[in-house]
């Protein structure tokens, strides 16, 4: 008998609000779903674990735990949340590497933790196109260039104009060296001439912290943790890296859009290790993808500000790696960006 498409549906716990914290997404499964139909006879055996490379609370974090729940309903077996931050999620992906590469054992990561480590300084510990397996890319989405209320620059034109008429006034903030914003702002600053000092941060919040605070102007900012401060007013976002406009904030054009192109996005996505069998990332891949396209994770997404990026083949997100290191590469090598 076909199961009633309300019981086919996720249910959602919602946020108290868009800038609250994000809570673990309880979904309930159909048990006919394609990948549950075309899952290999000999996998999984025992739980999987799904090493992450960000800390608990964070948002990759909550994507990995809405995956690892509906993974678990479909192939029958525990999928275990393992968060695995530091070293620029190098602890997590080491952890990977060196487990059997039989899909117990899978890593949830980020482009920073990835491409963008990749151009940077690549880990001498393993090596991430030879000893990773891309499985599925989930969510894209850039950074806000956000300013202050009171500050005179409405979109990305004026604010290269107020720079360029007074050089070396001005600093931005960042995520922390080599994050996206911090490479973003490197392009703007080559194409452009720019000359504006950049200041560091350990963690998002603490940009937004000192851009409400008074002691900062300009500052890149994640596009979830900072909607509670655009919503109140604190701060004022006047572009977004990437090819996808935030969900919440349709409003806010991308660089490209504003004329000055960038095409690089931040992106979630699974691994597996090297040599990992296909016929398990095939259904992987498949459950994932379908994932995604259901209204209960669309919704949560829209609440992450997270884009929505289209299904896509391990095959496909293994191009999407090499396009996005050698284009991160091409930034680093023309700005001199050094590993801190």
């Amino acid at each position: 008998m076909k199961l009633d498409s309300s019981r086919r549906r996720f249910i959602l716990a919602s946020c108290a609000s868009a800038g609250s914290a994000l809570l673990p997404l309880a979904l309930a499964l159909p048990l006919d779903s394609a990948a549950q139909a075309a899952r290999p006879s000999d996998w999984p055996t025992r739980p999987v674990r799904i090493v992450v490379a960000s800390s608990a609370g964070s948002m990759s974090d909550t994507f990995a735990r809405i995956i690892a729940d509906h993974l678990t309903r479909t192939f029958g077996q525990p999928f275990i949340v393992d968060n695995k931050p530091g070293g620029s999620g190098a602890i997590a992906s080491l952890a990977v590497v060196k487990a059997p590469n039989d899909g117990h054992t899978l890593l949830f990561t980020n482009a920073s933790f990835t491409a963008v480590l990749q151009a940077i300084s690549p880990p001498k510990s393993y090596d991430l196109m030879r000893d990773l397996t891309p499985v599925v890319q989930i969510g894209a989405s850039g950074q806000f260039l956000a300013v202050v209320p009171a500050f005179p620059a409405h979109n990305l034109k004026e604010l290269i104009a107020l720079v360029r008429a007074h050089p070396d006034k001005h600093t931005f903030g960042t995520l922390g060296n080599g994050s996206v914003g911090h490479l973003a702002m490197a392009a703007l600053q080559n194409q452009e001439g720019l000359k504006i000092g950049h200041v560091p941060y350990k963690a998002g919040n603490e940009v937004v912290r000192d851009m409400v605070g008074g002691v900062l102007q300009i500052g890149w900012v994640d596009v979830s943790s900072s909607v509670g401060a655009i919503q109140a007013g604190q701060i004022r976002p006047i572009a977004i890296s990437g090819t996808f406009r935030a969900p919440a904030n349709p409003e806010v054009l991308t660089m490209t859009e504003q004329g000055y192109p960038f095409k690089l996005n931040g992106w979630t996505g699974l691994f597996a290790a090297a040599g990992t069998p296909p016929a398990v990332i095939r259904a992987i891949n498949s459950e994932v993808n379908a994932l995604l396209q259901t209204e209960a994770v669309k919704q949560r997404m829209f609440q992450m500000n997270v884009g929505l990026v289209p299904a896509n083949t391990p095959e496909q997100f293994q191009q999407t790696l090499r396009d996005d290191i050698q284009g991160w590469t091409r930034i680093v090598v023309a700005n001199g960006i050094k590993p801190e």
